[in-house]
Order: C-alpha cells, then structure tokens, then sequence
C-alpha cells in the first residue's frame, strides 16, 4: 500500500540553491511528486536577525514506512548543510517537515501557517 506524505521545506541560508536542490533530489526519488509554489516568509520562533525564509510544500506517495522518509529527510537536510547547533543563530539551510501521513496530521501548528494553506489550496489538498 502506498502511504501518502506532505511535507514543509525551508531554507534561509542559500535558500534559492537549496529550495532548487532538494526539488531535484525529491523529484527523483518520488517521481510523481507535486510542489506548491514557494513563498518568502518571514521568520517565526527565531533569533530576531535570522534572515527570511523560502518555504514550498510538497505532496507525494510512497512505499516507505513514515519512520524511514523521516529518517531519510533528516540525511538531506544534512547532505544540503543543517547542522542543529546552527539553529539558535537562526541558520537553516534546509528544513524538510512531514506535517501529514496518510491524511493524519503530524504538525497542527504548520497547518494554519499561510504558506501551507496556501500551497494546500495550490495542489487541491483543502
């Protein structure tokens, strides 16, 4: 049985090349993946400094259990720079999310961010 995931990407640090990157990257693992269109958000529970964020979902299905895409969108966000001890200067070059499983949500409160609700609405998920 396939399982169905949506998932939240960020970036604020190369986040054009980054953004542009794990589009490439996801889209090869996942060939019938769809993406919103990404949006410039403005930070949130960040140092005051941390710079803007491009942020996109993304919808896709897989064969994978949710335990192992985690596993494996926490190895790209590493392959694409993260490094958590950067979080509190608000440095996050790649942010890969699952928000929902299988129409069960994962992360309420990235739910009624706009960009979600928008990218939602964008690949008629609402």
């Amino acid at each position: 049985m396939k399982n169905k995931a949506i998932i939240s990407i960020g970036s604020n640090e190369h986040r054009t090349a980054n953004v542009k990157e794990v589009m490439e990257i996801l889209t090869k693992h996942f060939p019938t993946i769809r993406f919103s269109t990404p949006q410039l958000t403005e930070p949130v529970d960040m140092p005051e400094d941390a710079k803007a964020f491009l942020n996109l979902i993304a919808l896709f299905e897989t064969d994978l259990d949710r335990e192992t895409l985690e596993a494996e969108l926490k190895k790209l966000e590493t392959k694409l720079g993260r490094d958590h001890d950067d979080d509190e200067e608000g440095i996050i070059p790649m942010d890969l999310d699952i928000i929902e499983w299988n129409d069960e949500v994962y992360k309420p409160q990235d739910m009624v961010r706009p960009y979600v609700v928008a990218g939602l609405d964008e690949l008629d998920e609402l």
